[in-house]
């Protein structure tokens, strides 16, 4: 049996009592931190623009929703902006084994497709498909090897978020196992995703897991009409573990598939950057509460992380000390050490505020800051994303050491910490209607998607009456 065809069967199969009730929580936790972001990206990312505006000269009506305009699009252009809208502010969740975004392109795909098919979707079916989309991409990225993956210049949210969404979206559609399987054949040549915009911290990262949802969505398409895929697209000999990496783990794509649920080892963000930043963020604030560091007698500072986070957010030395943009920003070590001591905060709107513009405090303070890997933070790695962290000051030296990061699963972030991030995100939705989308979001398991997607609709008709 191939990977393509348990990832099928499992899927289609798939109930949602078969869920745990934390699980099916969780989910609805993570679903509302992606619509909450994909609404809060619409204003505060400089490529939303781009985004909507190419979307809208695709598409032309439909009836899926787009939560961030309240416009309705045909499924795969619905999917295409709101994923690359929940990943626009690098603010949505992570899996650590991964080293992945998985809700990007899961969610986006599973909605628009129950809102298009022929029949009334419930809120349990799709968890249920939600969760079954998770639980293929966590695996796929496991498997992928994801430092091999990355050092082939892949980025995983977009490759696997190929077929997680093809999963989340074709067990909504009805599609049954043989035709599943057909769809993850495609995939196969779907499945893309380049990490050359770290070269000039370009959109294309933020537009990855719209590309994978709607290819998603376009590969169910192509299998109920009777396409007939590659067999073994993921492990066969040019298939995507053997194409996309160096030393992939096969056995790792179905590990526990069943029995255990990675939805559950999905971490959310706090901060608005590269994961790889929260734990050390975590250590600055700690250091900055604790003790009396203020800009001014700052001297310098130490950053242990992984090696795998190194090239990421520390590497070249003299970009990262120097970011351009908020990209650059969001990918610099010494640029959220310096937002932390300067801002006393990193938030969306500070990132955005300073990667704008710095003072040449700010930017002493980020050439004062040194990362590097050592051999704990390494033996610890995958398995946790710890940190060791070190202020001088004119005072003294501090150090911390962070284990679990905030939001990651040892360190969740509680409903209360998430609903004060998804209203910070939705500032710009009536209060009336943010309150019922979020009311709507955590009693999901009782009511229909068509409720999910009412208050955003509603909404867009008001404005559109009032603009008459």
């Amino acid at each position: 049996m191939t990977i393509a065809t348990e990832y099928a069967e499992y899927t289609i199969e798939l109930e949602y009592d078969d869920v745990p009730e934390e699980v099916i929580d969780y989910a609805k936790k993570l679903t509302l931190d992606a619509i909450g972001i994909s609404i809060g990206a619409r204003s505060r990312a400089e490529s939303s623009d781009s985004f909507v505006d190419g979307v809208d000269s695709l598409a032309d009506g439909g009836e899926a929703t787009v939560f961030a305009t309240g416009e309705r699009l045909e499924p795969e252009y619905a999917a295409l902006l709101n994923g690359a809208l929940i990943h626009s502010l690098d603010y949505d969740d992570t899996h650590r084994g991964a080293s992945h975004h998985p809700g990007a392109p899961v969610i986006p795909a599973a909605i628009a497709t129950a809102e298009t098919v022929d029949r009334h979707v419930s809120g349990e079916e799709l968890l249920a498909a939600i969760v079954a989309g998770y639980e293929v991409s966590c695996r796929l990225g496991q498997a992928i090897n994801p430092e091999s993956h990355y050092d082939r210049g892949f980025h995983g949210t977009a490759t696997c978020g190929t077929f997680a969404a093809t999963a989340a979206a074709g067990k909504i559609a009805g599609l049954d196992a043989e035709e599943l399987e057909n769809a993850f054949g495609l995939n196969g040549s779907q499945a893309a995703g380049s990490q050359q915009y770290l070269a000039n911290g370009s959109w294309n990262k933020r537009a990855h897991p719209g590309l994978s949802a709607h290819s998603g969505i376009l590969a169910v398409q192509f299998a109920e009409a009777g396409f007939y895929g590659s067999e073994a697209p993921i492990e066969g000999e040019d298939g995507f573990l053997n194409a996309y990496s160096d030393d992939s783990h096969p056995e790792l794509a179905t590990e526990g598939l069943g029995e255990e649920f990675e939805l559950y080892r999905t971490g959310l963000k706090p901060y608005p950057c590269c994961r790889y930043m929260h734990a050390p963020l975590d250590g600055v604030f700690e250091l900055l509460s604790e003790h009396d560091i203020t800009p001014e007698n700052f001297e310098g500072a130490t950053v242990e992380i992984a090696d795998a986070g190194i090239d990421l957010i520390a590497r070249p030395v003299e970009r990262k000390q120097n970011p351009e943009s908020f990209v650059d920003g969001q990918f610099s070590m010494p640029f959220g050490v310096a937002l932390a001591v300067v801002a006393g905060e990193a938030t969306v709107d500070s990132f955005i505020e300073w990667s704008d513009s710095y003072t040449e405090e700010f930017g002493r303070i980020m050439r004062a800051t040194d990362v590097q890997s050592s051999e704990e933070v390494n033996e610890a790695f995958p398995e946790k994303w710890c940190a060791n962290v070190a202020i001088e000051t004119a005072d003294g030296t501090y150090e911390t050491y962070v284990e679990y990061a905030n939001g990651e699963p040892e360190n969740r972030m509680s409903w209360d910490d998430t609903v004060e991030k998804y209203e910070e995100l939705t500032v710009d939705l009536p209060s009336g209607a943010a309150d019922e989308l979020l009311e709507s979001v955590r009693s999901l398991e009782t009511v229909a998607v068509s409720d999910l997607t009412a208050p955003v609709l509603e909404e867009s008709r008001t404005e559109a009456v009032a603009d008459d």
